[in-house]
C-alpha cells in the first residue's frame, strides 16, 4: 500500500533521516513512537512533501509515485498536523464540505456531523471552539476525506476520554476498510491497544519490534535510556 524507500532528511545542516524505508499493508496500523524532536513530525511532513528531502521515493499502491504524479498521490493521502492547521474564518460544516470536494469523497457530511457529535457547533467558526472541539473536528475531517492512508500525529492530545474512545473506534473501523494508519503518539498503552506494527524513531532509523505485545515501556527505555538512568539515580 505505501512504500517508502531510503529517505533521508536533513535541518538546518543536521540530518534528521537517515535512509529510511517502511513498507505497509492494507490494514496497517503503525505506532510511532520516540521522544519530543527526534523527528517524528518531520517523517510525517516529508511523506506528503511539506518539507524537502535529500533522497527518498514514496509509492503508493505498487504504481502511485509522489515523484511522478504528485496530485494522485496526495489524493490518497490525509494529514493534518494539529488543530492549529485548520482556518479559524471558516466554521466546522465548511471545512467538512472543502474536504470532501479536494478528496472526493462519497462520505456523507450530515452523517459525519452526527457520528463525531459536531453537529450542535457546526455553523460556528474555527476561532469560537475550544480545543476539544477543534479536536473532534481534526478527526472528522479524517473520516469525511475517505482516504487511503491516514498520518496521525499525536492524535490523542486535548482529548477528552469520552473523545479517546471515539478515536480508538474511529481506527478500528479504518482497519476494517483497509486503511493504512502511521500515527505518532507517547501513549504506549494506547499503541499496543490500536497497533498492528510499532516502530521507534532512533537516530534516524526506524526499530521494528517483533510483536506489539512486547513490552514497549522496556524497549523504549533500552533504546532512550533517559528515563531508566533518571529512575534508577531516585
Amino acid at each position: 500500500m505505501l512504500k517508502i524507500s531510503n529517505l533521508t532528511v536533513s535541518y538546518k545542516k543536521q540530518q534528521v533521516l537517515n535512509d529510511l524505508t517502511l513498507t505497509l499493508k492494507k490494514g496497517d496500523v503503525l505506532g510511532l513512537i520516540a521522544p519530543n524532536g527526534s523527528g517524528k513530525t518531520t517523517f510525517l511532513n516529508s511523506i506528503v512533501g511539506l518539507i524537502p528531502r535529500e533522497s527518498g521515493s514514496f509509492i503508493l499502491n505498487h504504481s502511485i509515485a509522489y515523484e511522478k504524479q504528485r496530485e494522485a498521490y496526495l489524493k490518497e493521502i490525509f494529514f493534518l498536523e494539529n488543530s492549529q492547521n485548520l482556518y479559524p474564518d471558516l466554521t466546522v460544516q465548511q471545512h467538512l464540505e472543502m474536504v470532501k470536494e479536494l478528496w472526493q469523497s462519497t462520505v456523507s457530511i450530515t452523517d459525519t456531523l452526527n457520528i463525531f457529535h459536531i453537529n450542535r457547533f457546526q455553523h460556528k467558526k474555527v476561532r469560537q471552539l475550544s480545543l476539544g472541539m477543534k479536536q473532534q473536528l481534526l478527526l472528522s475531517l479524517y473520516y469525511i476525506s475517505d482516504a487511503r492512508v491516514l498520518l496521525f500525529d499525536e492524535p490523542l492530545n486535548g482529548l477528552d476520554p469520552t473523545n479517546i474512545q471515539l478515536f480508538n473506534a474511529l481506527i478500528q473501523s479504518f482497519v476494517k476498510r483497509g486503511k493504512t494508519i502511521i500515527m505518532s503518539s507517547h501513549n504506549l498503552g494506547n499503541v499496543a491497544e490500536l497497533c498492528t506494527k510499532v516502530a521507534f524513531l532512533h537516530e534516524g532509523k526506524l526499530h521494528e519490534t517483533n510483536s506489539v505485545t512486547e513490552d514497549l515501556q522496556e524497549q523504549y527505555n533500552q533504546l532512550f535510556n533517559g528515563s531508566e538512568v533518571f529512575l534508577n539515580e531516585i
